[in-house]
């Protein structure tokens, strides 16, 4: 990192704070990348790059096609997993009204969560971040890796997510539920 960058980023709001984050001083700060609250602590994280926003974007529009009435994607968001624990999923599916949402979306009202992925991705969005949302109860979650392009989906059993279906590269993700999806992951994928 350079003079300069460090500068930047210690001048951000987050590095002046002491003690523990609220949802409150969470709330306050810029949006200015991948900032997220777990247990009162920030995890911060880089930008989404253009690959990754393209890929997102074909996904919500993937399943904007075949979403039963009453459910609609919605993301990136703020959604509220717990007191002072708040991530931003890619993408979320909810039967939640505006009202509801705004600022942030709580669990209880998301079916499922999505996260997309790529090889500079580690243990935060392919690991930890899903145990998070199995914590607070979200029933289904989907991964999707847009450099294989690959997907796990996983269904909440007993507190945490059970593998229900699966795409390797080439293949097509099939839902038979919460609602029926196929999803041709090489078409969705952006070109680089």
């Amino acid at each position: 990192m350079t003079t300069r960058e460090f500068a930047q980023v210690s001048g951000h709001p987050a590095f002046r704070h002491k003690g523990p984050w609220t949802e409150d001083d969470y709330l306050a700060l810029p949006r200015d990348g991948r900032i997220e609250l777990v247990d009162g602590a920030l995890l911060l994280g880089p930008g989404a790059s253009e690959q990754r926003v393209r890929m997102v974007s074909r996904v919500r529009d993937a399943l904007r096609a075949v979403l039963p009435d009453g459910l609609r994607v919605l993301g990136p968001l703020l959604l509220r997993l717990g007191p002072n624990c708040v991530l931003v999923p890619d993408l979320v599916v909810t039967g939640a009204a505006d009202d509801d949402i705004a600022p942030v979306l709580d669990a209880d009202a998301a079916l499922m969560v999505i996260e997309v992925v790529g090889r500079d991705h580690g243990a935060t969005d392919r690991t930890f971040k899903p145990q998070l949302y199995a914590r607070s109860g979200i029933p289904y979650s989907v991964l999707i890796d847009h450099d294989d392009p690959s997907a796990v989906a996983g269904m909440i059993i007993s507190g945490r997510y059970h593998e229900y279906a699966r795409a390797a590269a080439g293949e097509r993700l099939r839902l038979e539920e919460p609602f029926v999806l196929e999803m041709d992951l090489a078409a969705t994928r952006p070109e680089r």
